[in-house]
């Protein structure tokens, strides 16, 4: 074998960073050691990996072939070194969430996996990493084996992701009591064509709310009119309160305001409104113990 685990892990690390003297930053190298490594690299592939402006290194065609590979062994050799040299070593797991499931399940999810575990809840429980964001973010991040696994609520079409179906969720049409459309219409069915002059809150694109949303009504209403989009789903409950628009939202999301009547639930022709959330892993990585048991806690226990 002419190439190295070590050159990989170099070769990865100058490909997120940019430059040779950030990557030794992320791996304890002198920048002359980086820049050495990365030349054996592609002497040993007779390849140029990088384009070099200025300072940067910009992957060319073969780094851009060459870099999932790449990411896919180094994490392999990762996994392997935890698991088989030092299994009592701490781990720090890294979930990815897209925003309805980090904000408003994953809390309750965790609580009751470390409970299972026999941990006191407040007192002590074991390092974990929580990143928040749209459905199409935790699908790049988990493509880029930036988190370990994701929770997302849209669907993903990526070969190289393998996808979990995990539990369904209702999709509610909301509006404060005050809005013309509660005032005119009440508990009584609102006309499509009401619903197409309304001013709509919505998601931004990429959002699996937003996408789920589309999907369903866009079949029946020509067009959804806003003036207003937001990428959170807490600011677009409290505008919907203050009677700014329509929004649609997951029932977990508003079931509270529900309750004390800050917002009504609209009574459409469309039916119940709903969406899969799933569960995502990178075919590539190594699942380990502490991935397999959340998982199996996540599907058995929701």
């Amino acid at each position: 074998m002419r190439i190295s685990l070590r050159q990989l892990e170099i070769f990865v690390a100058i490909a997120k960073r940019g430059s040779t003297t950030a990557a030794g930053e992320d791996i304890a190298l002198s920048q002359s050691a980086i820049s050495a490594s990365l030349a054996e690299l592609e002497r040993a592939l007779n390849q140029q990996l990088f384009d070099r402006v200025g300072k940067r290194l910009l992957l060319n065609d073969h780094g851009r072939a060459m870099l999932s590979q790449a990411m896919s062994l180094v994490n392999g050799a990762e996994s392997l070194e935890q698991t088989f040299l030092d299994e009592k070593a701490p781990s720090m797991l890294v979930i990815g969430a897209s925003l309805t499931i980090g904000n408003y399940l994953l809390p309750r999810l965790l609580r009751h996996f470390w409970q299972q575990q026999g941990y006191t809840l407040g007192d002590s429980v074991p390092p974990l990493q929580v990143l928040i964001a749209n459905t199409a973010d935790i699908i790049n991040k988990v493509a880029n084996f930036e988190v370990d696994i994701g929770l997302v609520e849209g669907p993903c079409h990526r070969n190289d992701i393998a996808v979990t179906q995990w539990l369904e969720d209702e999709l509610l049409l909301v509006a404060a009591p005050t809005h013309p459309i509660v005032l005119e219409y009440g508990p009584n069915l609102v006309p499509a064509k009401r619903l197409e002059k309304a001013n709509w809150l919505l998601r931004e694109s990429g959002s699996g709310t937003r996408e789920a949303l589309e999907r369903a009504l866009l079949p029946h209403v020509t067009q959804l009119k806003s003036s207003l989009e937001f990428n959170d789903h807490e600011a677009i409950k409290q505008s919907a309160i203050e009677g700014l628009g329509i929004a649609c939202l997951s029932k977990l999301v508003v079931e509270d305001a529900l309750g004390v009547g800050k917002l009504v639930k609209l009574n459409t022709q469309f039916g119940v409104l709903s969406r899969q959330f799933s569960i995502l892993t990178h075919r590539q990585k190594q699942l380990t113990s502490g991935m397999q048991r959340f998982i199996s806690h996540a599907t058995a226990n929701i």
